[in-house]
C-alpha cells in the first residue's frame, strides 16, 4: 500500500495513505494534509491516482511545488522523487520504513487512511 511520507526539517510528520480519492495538501484546515506554514497556499496542491501512478499537481499555489529542486506544474511520483511545499518535504514511498516502526509508534488517526507517529 503506497504512502505519502511527509517530513519537516528532517523529521518525520507523518504517513498519509495513497488511494484512488485525490489527496489534497494545504495551510487551510479543510486539506486531508494540512501545513502550517505561511509560505504553503490554502489549497497548494493535489495527489491523484492517474494509470500511470501517484501525481502531484500544483492548484495555482503562490510559491509552487519544487520536484528535485525544480519548479513543476505537475509530477509523477515515484521513490526517487522528492517534493518540497514551502519547508515541507513530502516523499512517495510504498511502505512505511521496517525501522520506523521499531522506534515509533506509527498510530492511525481518526481521519481515513491518515497516519502519525508518536515517541514511545
Amino acid at each position: 500500500m503506497p504512502y505519502l511520507h511527509h517530513q519537516l526539517n528532517g523529521s518525520s510528520v507523518g504517513y498519509y495513505e495513497l488511494t484512488n480519492e485525490a489527496l489534497t495538501i494545504g495551510r487551510s484546515p479543510d486539506n486531508h494534509l494540512v501545513m502550517d506554514d505561511p509560505t504553503v497556499s490554502g489549497h497548494h496542491a493535489v495527489v491523484e491516482a492517474t494509470a500511470e501512478g501517484f501525481r502531484i499537481r500544483d492548484l495555482h499555489s503562490t510559491n509552487g511545488v519544487w520536484v528535485n529542486d525544480k519548479r513543476l506544474p505537475e509530477a509523477l511520483l515515484g521513490p526517487e522523487v522528492s517534493v518540497r511545499i514551502g519547508t515541507h518535504t513530502v516523499q512517495y514511498t510504498e511502505q512505511m520504513a521496517d525501522d520506523l516502526s521499531r522506534t515509533l509508534i506509527i498510530k492511525k488517526s481518526w481521519l481515513p487512511g491518515v497516519y502519525y507517529t508518536a515517541e514511545e
